[in-house]
């Protein structure tokens, strides 16, 4: 590659040669749809037109067939020896030729062609780019169940930044009722879901940049949103809810045990099968895509409740197993291929080489050290199809983890293709409220895509470039590495956690009287996260984004700040309460009320930027909690005081 070139590409292609020289591109060119009768590359070519409108002000006229009186600026050639989602790109002195195999191939070669025009104007390096995506399916799933549920605009946007990123699945997590079941009106006329018509509009958006809008609905555990529901409640496995058992959780943290909801289904109970079933019919009928994720994990009660007895005697993934296959003939009858969690069956791999063959394994880890390499060997082993699913580590964490994330993502992609798996997965979550937002989850979208396009070529992917000069224009340079560094927090933690949590989150969501977590955290600590935070806050006033939403990004990101900053101060407080003699500081109680309020108060409005009202109240449930406890306490010391 010449010295003075320099490439900034993401996903950076399989195959780079440049060459000396430049092709300016002609101001009374054409683009030029050559040798093949079906024109399967419009699309892509039309896309082609407003690309050269937006980054170098050329209104290019579309030309089907060569002749000689046409000035080709960019030329589309049919090449069936070229593999689906495959794409070459030659420019040399005589033009710009972009080689495609299908219709997809020729619409990512102008993903490419984007970021060269935007680098490079309107006088393009010559070279050669020889291109395909390592894995075939290239996903991203985004929770709409816990509890935001973006608004269509919000959703149209995610899409668009997908389809820069050659991405070409999209699945939308649904537990609950985030989706408007047509035969089930009374479970969410309170709430304000997606409806059957908006998966039309967000189908067809989607078809028209080669992404592919798969359903996903839980099928099995997670059931919470129904089985709570006095019509729905005898279907549980442990209808009135349980303790869950000691191991899955820290007990330091919840002494008096942690109570959940009844939230995975009866798998003896034929109602089940027939409630599915309808939930089914309800929502395939809007989707194109022939997949289907039913999830199927985190089944925790199971074998504890009703089948305790069966779960003893066959074991309780026999019983796991027979549920799944069941659900697989009901996704089966209607036409689909299942997609399940494996975190499952991953446990009982003696089962595994009883799946269905025909069935798509979705193994999911979001630590650094989550073991794909062993879990995906023991599906190919199997003969399973499987996707490798990772995560942008954004939930449960207020600003991101981002050395976790990376590690996270990367670990999936590599030992993902050298297991031979079929796709990869970015989820991305909501746990505990949903309270990150959207911008914190960006650099994991990037870093994953690029990943799951070519694994080697991306592992030292520059995403702070691209965060700065793609998604939010920012002249100053500088939003994406201080996004990296603001999703780095977590460091200054005491580290004691279990994997896919922050301190900072989980001591706002838990009781003002669970002091044991603050213990964990050293004075010390806590000055350095404090140093570090307000750093990153100093360095806001320095951005100069011109993105579409630039002002709502800026206050999300100092929204974000500021619950880390409160946490801190919360921490401090629980320091002081903890011990026999504790020494209480009521002044800063009464800061923490002030400060609270007005946390909720810019929350509250920044989600109705880009998310429906609905799962608003239940998002914020624990931080008025905490503010109750907090006027509790300021109440009792000055009694005290008197």
């Amino acid at each position: 590659m010449p010295e003075n070139i320099n490439l900034q590409l993401l996903p950076y292609p399989q195959q780079v040669t440049v060459s000396q020289g430049q092709f300016p591109i002609p101001a009374k060119g054409s683009i030029v749809l050559a040798g093949e009768r079906n024109q399967t590359a419009l699309p892509a070519a039309r896309k082609l037109q407003q690309v050269t409108l937006q980054a170098v002000q050329l209104r290019l006229s579309l030309s089907v067939g060569i002749r000689p009186s046409t000035v080709s600026a960019f030329t589309f050639s049919y090449n069936a020896l070229l593999a689906a989602g495959a794409y070459e790109i030659h420019i040399n002195e005589d033009g710009i030729t972009i080689a495609y195999g299908s219709p997809e191939g020729a619409y990512y070669a102008v993903g490419t062609l984007k970021q060269l025009l935007e680098q490079y104007g309107r006088s393009i390096p010559q070279l050669v780019i020889r291109d395909q995506p390592d894995f075939a399916a290239r996903g991203l799933m985004i929770d709409i169940s816990r509890n935001k549920i973006p608004k269509l605009e919000t959703l149209y946007r995610i899409i668009d930044l997908m389809s820069d990123l050659k991405l070409n699945q999209l699945q939308l997590y649904i537990e609950g009722v985030p989706f408007a079941y047509e035969s089930f009106p009374q479970v969410w006329e309170l709430e304000t879901p997606i409806t059957g018509e908006e998966i039309l509009l967000l189908d067809a958006y989607c078809r028209e940049r080669y992404i592919e809008l798969v359903p996903n609905q839980n099928s099995f555990g997670h059931m919470e949103g129904w089985l709570t529901r006095p019509e729905f409640n005898s279907l549980a496995e442990i209808p009135e809810g349980f303790m869950l058992p000691d191991h899955m959780y820290d007990s330091d943290l919840y002494p008096d045990g942690l109570f959940m909801h009844p939230g995975t289904f009866d798998t003896e109970d034929p109602q089940v099968l027939k409630l599915l079933g309808t939930m089914y019919d309800d929502l395939l009928p809007y989707f194109h895509s022939q997949l289907f994720n039913v999830g199927c994990d985190e089944t925790y009660e199971l074998g504890l409740g009703k089948s305790k007895a069966k779960a003893d005697s066959a074991g309780k993934g026999e019983l796991y197993l027979s549920f799944l296959e069941k659900i697989h003939g009901l996704v089966t009858e209607r036409g689909k291929t299942m997609q399940f969690w494996g975190d499952i069956i991953i446990q009982h791999p003696e089962l595994i080489p009883r799946l269905p063959k025909d069935i798509i394994a979705m193994e999911w880890g979001y630590s650094a050290a989550h073991p794909f390499e062993a879990d995906t060997l023991k599906f190919r082993e199997a003969e399973i199809p499987f996707y490798v699913c990772p995560g942008t580590s954004s939930w449960n964490s207020l600003t991101g983890r981002t050395d976790n994330m990376l590690a996270n993502l990367r670990s999936a992609a590599v030992h993902g293709k050298r297991n031979g798996a079929i796709g990869y997965l970015i989820t991305d979550w909501g746990d505990f409220g949903h309270w990150q937002h959207l911008p914190v989850s960006y650099a994991g979208f990037v870093y994953g895509a690029a990943l799951a396009w070519n694994v080697e070529g991306n592992l030292e992917a520059d995403i702070a470039e691209y965060l700065n000069t793609s998604i939010f224009h920012d002249r100053s340079g500088a939003i994406g590495q201080l996004l990296l560094d603001l999703g780095n927090y977590y460091t200054f933690e005491s580290g004691t956690l279990r994997p896919n949590d922050t301190e900072m989150s989980m001591l706002l969501r838990s009781s003002l009287g669970h002091v044991h977590l603050a213990e964990r955290l050293t004075g010390e600590q806590l000055q350095q996260l404090e140093h570090y935070i307000t750093g990153i806050e100093a360095r806001l006033e320095g951005l100069a984004l011109e993105c579409e939403d630039a002002g709502l990004v800026a206050e999300e990101l100092s929204n974000g700040i500021h619950f880390v900053k409160h946490a801190v101060q919360l921490t401090r407080l629980k320091k002081q309460m903890a011990g026999a003699t504790p020494q209480i500081d009521a002044a800063l109680v009464q800061e923490l009320i002030h400060d609270l309020d007005l946390l909720l108060h810019h929350y509250r409005q920044l989600w109705t930027r880009r998310n429906r009202l609905g799962g608003l109240e239940q998002s914020v449930s624990k931080l008025v909690r905490l503010r109750g406890e907090y006027v509790a306490l300021a109440a009792k010391l000055s009694e005290a005081e008197v």
